[in-house]
């Protein structure tokens, strides 16, 4: 069966410190170096540099992506209206081509989702009629690859997550208007045995535990850019076994730790999940979107008496802090790496879309502002 044979090819992560361990030790305010993480020290940087980058916003069809490297993939407009797939780094930009034209010509406009520390992207081709129909792609040092669906009948289908052992998670939209998530690994699909009439798989780690949420108004804010909900629920899956989640999860690191939200007296708040436990990080209207080796988590929050969303920062090291850059109306996290550089996009004071890149210097031009609000009891 596939979920056997995916439990057999896996690795199980183990000596973890969990999220909850450093949560405890926040709450009693003890401040022993032999218990506070030992990563880079960028990710207790104060300061930030602000780099606007050239990609076209996700309503254009636009999307991004972040690795450890710094590296960062989206979509760039062309002068004869095509959308081509480029990749920044350390200021450079380079055009990495539009897609190849498959199935057909029409099928052209690239929309990025996921990158690995290898450069292998991955994301879905589709045509100016819209979302559907749709494939997906994956594109390396041999160029683009356009997959078949898993399902011929199938209406179309996007990949949204890839490893460094390049196994991809996604899903179809299958012809009786259904979302099936699945597996991509060593040249086949596995349907994901996740119950539920309606899931998708929205990231996987380097030992190959997925994660993803069962509600198909998730497609809807995945392909319109906004990860946020409150009626979402999430899975992990794990050497075989599948475990249903209370909250909503976008992304896992490779510790096996998920972000996503928790729902506390009816309002989705930003909380962390281990062993299948929620822990609400961020006691204000938020979602979390990133979550680094460092279990530095990323997303955005709704000020208190304002209507544009903010970007935010925690650890259980130092609290949450708001890192939405100056000149901006608006600002949402979309990654965070194992270097502390944040992937974000927002709406500048002059209406513009955006996306930035944050990187720790503590030369930096913004500053990080500190968020007093303790995590509420009742989190489920």
């Amino acid at each position: 069966m596939c979920a056997e044979r995916i439990a057999n090819e896996r690795s199980v992560v183990v000596g973890r410190r969990t999220v909850r361990e450093f949560l405890s030790i926040l709450s009693e305010q003890i401040e022993t170096p032999s218990k506070r993480l030992t990563m880079n020290s960028c990710f207790a940087a104060e300061r930030y540099d602000v780099t606007s980058l050239p990609f076209i916003p996700f309503s254009n069809t636009g999307g991004e992506a972040l690795n450890n490297n710094g590296v960062v993939v989206g979509g760039i407009a062309n002068t004869d209206g095509s959308v081509s797939l480029a990749e920044w780094s350390k200021g450079v930009l380079t055009n990495l081509g539009v897609p190849p034209g498959l199935p057909s010509h029409d099928f052209n406009i690239p929309r990025v989702f996921g990158i690995n520390d290898c450069g292998a992207v991955v994301g879905t081709i589709h045509t100016s009629a819209g979302d559907l129909p749709s494939r997906w792609f994956i594109y390396d040092r041999n160029g683009f690859t356009v997959l078949p669906l898993a399902d011929p009948t199938d209406l179309g289908g996007a990949a949204i997550g890839i490893n460094e052992r390049g196994e991809v998670v996604g899903y179809d939209h299958t012809s009786s208007n259904k979302v099936v998530g699945w597996l991509w690994s060593d040249g086949a699909y596995c349907r994901l045995p996740v119950s539920g009439t309606n899931t998708t798989a929205l990231g996987i780690n380097s030992s190959g535990t997925i994660i993803g949420n069962r509600r198909f108004r998730l497609i809807r804010r995945l392909l319109t850019g906004r990860l946020r909900s409150t009626g979402e629920r999430g899975y992990v899956f794990n050497h075989g076994t599948t475990q249903h989640l209370t909250g909503f999860v976008y992304a896992i690191n490779d510790l096996g730790e998920a972000a996503g939200g928790s729902i506390v007296n009816g309002q989705a708040m930003a909380a962390v999940f281990n062993n299948g436990i929620a822990t609400v990080i961020l006691n204000l209207p938020s979602s979390a979107v990133g979550i680094n080796s460092a279990a530095s988590v990323v997303g955005s929050y709704q000020p208190t008496g304002y209507n544009g969303r903010h970007l935010f920062r925690w650890s259980a090291n130092s609290g949450a802090f708001d890192l939405t850059p100056d000149g901006y109306r608006s600002a949402e996290a979309a990654a965070i790496n194992d270097r502390g550089d944040i992937l974000g996009f927002g709406e500048t004071l002059n209406g513009k879309s955006q996306y930035f890149l944050l990187t720790p210097d503590p030369n930096g031009g913004l500053t990080q502002k500190a968020l007093i609000t303790p995590p509420p009891a009742g989190a489920r």
